[in-house]
């Protein structure tokens, strides 16, 4: 809206001090918000300030010089700048309100009815956006503020006098028509009760371009009349309510989620803007102009504007009239109110991509305003910014410097990466203040000296061996802020609540850093919304990352769509890709990382040394959590038992030798007497202390885990020799370690990614120039615990990769390479190829029986294996023989708890059952069952297996009760220790449905095995025989349910 003639509106470019004498400050977020209490001042000035975009309107108000001003843009991002613009042009305001229209709950406080017009209070301000989203909710974190004092004095004396002498709403409202109708058409009329309806909470508005009258059902709503005496108001009588007002970044136009903030907050009126507002401790005035719901009423809107107006003009005139102070008084002010800034060494330009980030800079912003105030910190305010490189650390400190700047008489910035710039940034500061100093410590102390408050920036704190305390300035009146990847740099932050670390940019955030660097138009945004989120996952919303990204494609090297495929083939491409413009210190993702180890490769420390060479493992593993600690015990504790074996003729056990222990990563000590994590917690202080790992303890566990970024770095960054070397070390730690850890089913699920990684090198990484048959033994077992995982696709890539490699022909086994074939014809197996397997494997048992006395367990595994082959196809009686045969030979030279023993028995019991010998079946399971409850632990895959045979048998020997409680127990276990699509997991699941079918329990029957269906059809081919057998039950169930059903409705 505009204003002319009739209301008076002078222009003018007023100084410093004469815009001291403007006390109260009034935001009004929209036009027609402001209108109304631009006819409340007595002559209207229209202000102007150097570097500020805000246009202000300012006069008087009783003895109250009063600014106003509204936003470009409503919402909590757009009213912190003008706030902030305000108090920074502005700076002896005392008190803010906020006063505009909002939206109300109808019925509150038992009985408390709130109509359309009426006006709300803030005692409170609810921040409602506060939180975090969780995969199923969104968990609310309290954050509340309330008025200063002085204005929730001036509320509860207005209060009063309302009950005494009544409002003087009515009479203002008619003043401000009065006005406005010299300059615009539109005035604040009341609407009337007839234009109130309140619409039943289950009722939305049908058509958002009509009027509820011209589309709603007006019998799904009730007038005032019907909402009883409460509801009733005289016109231009609106009621005061006091009570929380609930804020956040998008509007609540619900009933559901209206009651929910009631019954949860007591929230009572829900706007856009007071959340941005908490370090003014404004009061937050609202005209109800609609119900919090889907039927919007914008004929309340102007009207709801006018009596929050109102109400705000009776409320600064209850205020005690500011004091004149003369020019001693003033020079004794706090330093907020009075300070000019003098000094500014920041000589970076902030970055124009610079997203998101709000939350964190309004509570920065917050503590450095109170750290000035004096009002929150003793002593001195020291903040801590850490995390990886590129995301941010040193931006946000800069973004926080110029919105701060005006409150402080100098900004200072200081490069402490080295001491050499460290010093040199200290010197150069001194030397503008005008203090003479030859040595930084001169420097820092002629800093501290100055009597006038300073923000200085310590940046790039990365070197763990450096004390950057030597570096803070003493003096009461400075605020440091200090960015590092250093977690351990926290301890210099004052308060633990002052040590803040960075993570990627939250969702939607990102999106718009990374379209905005693609240089798409702002309109077209919301058209790439699925394609921006598959970068933002892949690059982790790592904001330097989503920069170079945007450049990448901004260049048109390749499309939106296209840059995650395009990651994939050229990921080092991609990450070293340097925008030309806006560049951040490292320029890219890379750089920012090669800072680190630069750092590393220069120190001639032990734990240096270490860490570099964990660092060149973890590369060629995952980026997922790693035992590290279990691992390595583990890998020591099997290199003690290889090299206390007679080593006389190097003979392989399981195909491992003291090459391999002599390839383990020498932080291990392989040779030492004793295991010591010492090197190793070492190693990872350091790499956690760069930023290039997490880590993690629980009791004597120690974990890692890296950021995918970092974790491609690592492994990109090496040369084809270090690849290899890093692979080595590593491939050699995990199956030393996994023949000797009794619990490494344990660990399965989270090694599985990490085997992965390391079995997708390249064969030429792997093998180099190493002895093939070592190198080999090393893949083959990184195999079998794929095998086990049952990541049955991975295990055929790899050994049809090694065939390749080795030029060995797929279906026949050569003598010299049986063990690769030991674990093709399983692996073929899994894959439901069971007439193949037994082709192989019967190669395998041959090349054993001939090379291999008849009790090596090498041979009994293949035989073992070829009776399971034989079942798997349906060759029954062959796997009995057989079977019979290995577990004969076992009892002559197992203990009857050996596990190897009790898997051969088990097998045998399997092919009883499948040739009708059930009790058989029973007696040898039970024996199986009780060896493996006494012996292994109760989530063990093997007593677990054990128990799911058993009560097979039971239900095979019509023991159904005996069969149903055992196998509950087994799916139990098994849904808690395995993943959802585990085989074992989903056959235990499969047969239990079996078992409730036979129950009875047909729904539970149905329930379980349709969702067993639904995890094969996500990870088995289409004709894979597991699949296609629960598909087959649960037609066949369905069809019989079907029947059943038509059955009964013909009777009836």
């Amino acid at each position: 809206m505009s204003f002319s003639a009739g209301i008076a509106d002078d222009v003018a470019w007023p100084s410093d001090a004469e815009r001291a004498k403007y006390t109260i400050g009034w935001i009004a977020p929209m036009p027609k918000e402001l209108a109304p209490a631009l006819t409340l001042l007595d002559r209207i000035t229209t202000i102007h300030v150097a570097d500020d975009s805000n246009i202000y309107k300012a006069g008087r108000i009783g003895n109250h010089h009063v600014v106003m001003v509204t936003l470009p843009k409503i919402g909590l991002g757009g009213v912190h700048s003008v706030a902030a613009g305000m108090y920074a042009a502005f700076r002896n305001l005392k008190q803010l309100l906020l006063v505009g229209i909002g939206g109300g709950i109808p019925d509150y406080a038992h009985g408390e009815q709130m109509v359309l017009g009426d006006v709300v209070v803030s005692r409170q301000v609810e921040h409602l956006d506060c939180g975090k989203r969780t995969p199923n909710r969104f968990e609310h974190t309290r954050q509340t503020y309330g008025p200063s004092p002085a204005l929730l004095s001036a509320v509860n004396t207005l209060s009063s006098t309302h009950l005494l002498h009544g409002t003087r709403i009515p009479r203002t409202l008619q003043g401000i028509r009065t006005k406005l109708r010299q300059t615009i058409q539109e005035t604040p009329e009341d609407p009337g009760s007839a234009l109130d309806r309140l619409f039943d909470p289950d009722y939305h508005h049908k058509d958002d371009a009509k009027l509820c009258g011209n589309c709603c059902d007006l019998e799904r709503s009730k007038s005032r009349q019907e909402r009883g005496r409460k509801a009733s108001r005289e016109s231009d009588s609106p009621l005061i309510h006091y009570g929380t007002v609930g804020s956040g970044n998008s509007l609540v136009v619900g009933s559901k989620d209206r009651e929910k903030f009631y019954r949860e907050f007591g929230t009572i009126c829900f706007e856009m803007e007071a959340a941005a507002l908490m370090e003014y401790r404004c009061l937050v005035i609202r005209g109800i102009s609609d119900y919090s719901d889907s039927h919007k009423n914008k004929a309340w809107q102007t009207y709801a504007a006018a009596t929050a107006a109102a109400y705000a003009q009776e409320l600064v005139m209850t205020l005690p009239a500011p004091v004149h102070e003369d020019s001693s008084t003033s020079q004794n002010r706090n330093p907020v109110d009075t300070t000019s800034h003098v000094h500014w060494t920041v000589y970076r330009s902030r970055n124009p991509f610079f997203t998101g980030r709000d939350d964190t800079l309004r509570e920065l912003e917050a503590t450095v305003r109170d750290a000035v105030n004096g009002s929150s910190y003793r002593g001195q305010c020291s903040i801590v910014i850490s995390g990886m490189g590129g995301q941010g650390k040193s931006e946000i400190c800069l973004q926080l410097a110029y919105r701060v700047r005006q409150i402080f008489w100098g900004v200072f910035w200081v490069d402490v990466s080295t001491t050499s710039s460290a010093k040199n940034d200290f010197l150069n500061i001194v030397k503008k203040l005008g203090i003479h100093a030859k040595s930084m410590e001169e420097a820092r102390q002629g800093l501290a000296n100055v009597k006038e408050p300073w923000l200085l920036v310590l940046d790039n704190a990365d070197d763990p061996d450096v004390d950057y305390q030597d570096y803070f300035p003493a003096g009461l009146l400075g605020v440091v802020l200090l960015t590092s990847r250093n977690f351990e740099c926290h301890r210099y932050a004052s308060t633990r609540e002052l040590a803040m670390e960075l993570e990627g940019l939250p969702e939607s955030d990102a999106q718009k850093l990374l379209l905005h660097a693609t240089d798409t138009p702002q309109e077209q945004w919301h058209t790439f919304h699925d394609d921006a989120q598959r970068v933002t996952t892949l690059l982790r919303s790592h904001p330097l990352a989503l920069i170079q990204a945007g450049a990448y494609i901004s260049r048109a090297h390749c499309t939106l769509a296209e840059y995650p495929r395009v990651f994939h083939l050229q990921r080092t491409r991609l990450l070293r890709f340097r925008p030309s413009q806006a560049q951040s210190r490292y320029r890219d993702v890379y750089a920012t990382f090669e800072a680190s180890a630069d750092l590393l490769q220069l120190s001639q420390a032990e734990a240096a040394k270490d860490a570099l060479q964990l660092l060149f493992m973890l590369g060629v593993c995952a980026a997922s959590r790693l035992p590290l600690r279990q691992l390595f015990e583990a890998g020591w504790a099997g290199a003690q038992r290889i090299l206390s074996r007679d080593q006389s003729d190097d003979a392989d056990f399981r195909g491992l030798s003291p090459w391999h222990v002599s390839h383990l990563p020498s932080l291990l000590q392989a040779d030492a007497d004793e295991w010591d994590p010492f090197r190793l917690v070492e190693a990872v202080r350091l790499l956690k202390a760069f930023s290039l790992v997490s880590a993690s303890t629980d009791g004597d566990s120690l974990s890692v885990s890296m950021h995918p970024l970092t974790n491609a770095w690592a492994l990109d960054r090496l040369a084809t020799a270090a690849q290899h070397n890093a692979w080595l070390a590593t491939g050699c730690l995990v199956v030393v370690a996994y023949y000797y850890y009794t619990s490494w089913w344990k660990l399965r699920e989270q090694l599985h990614p990490h085997v992965r990684a390391l079995t997708s090198l390249d064969m030429d990484v792997m093998f180099a120039s190493e002895p093939p048959t070592k190198v080999s033994s090393i893949i083959i077992d990184c195999g079998w615990l794929l095998h086990e995982a049952r990541d049955d696709a991975k295990v055929k890539d790899l050994i049809d990769n090694l065939l390749k490699f080795l030029n060995l022909d797929p279906l026949t086994v050569d003598t010299k390479w049986v063990d690769i074939y030991s674990l093709v014809a399983p692996n073929l197996q899994h894959l439901g190829k069971s007439q193949m397997a037994v082709f192989l494997q019967e190669q395998v048992v041959q090349i054993r029986e001939q090379t291999q006395a008849e009790d090596n367990p090498d041979r009994l595994s293949s035989q073992h294996q070829l009776g399971r082959a034989y079942l798997e196809n349906g060759q029954v009686e062959k796997a009995v023989v057989l079977l019979e045969l290995v577990v004969q030979s076992e009892e002559q030279i197992l203990a009857e708890n050996d596990p190897d023993r009790l898997i051969s028995q088990h097998e045998l019991a399997t092919a009883y059952l499948q040739s009708g010998q059930v009790e058989k079946a029973v007696v040898l399971l039970e024996l199986v069952v009780q060896f493996s409850e006494q012996t292994l632990a109760e989530d063990n895959p093997n007593r677990l297996a054990s128990q799911h045979e058993l009560a097979r048998a039971y239900q095979a020997n019509g023991q159904a009760e005996k069969a149903l409680v055992l196998l509950e127990h087994v799916v139990q276990i098994d849904n808690q220790t395995l993943s959802e699509n585990h085989p074992q997991r989903l056959t235990s699941q499969h047969y239990l449905a079996t078992v409730f079918w036979n129950h009875g329990r047909r729904e539970d029957a149905l329930h379980l095995i349709r969702h067993v269906v639904g995890v094969q059809r996500k990870v088995l081919d289409e004709g894979h025989p597991d699949r296609e057998n629960s598909e087959g039950w649960l037609k066949d169930w369905e069809d019989e349910m079907n029947e059943t059903k038509a059955a009964e409705n013909r009777e009836i």
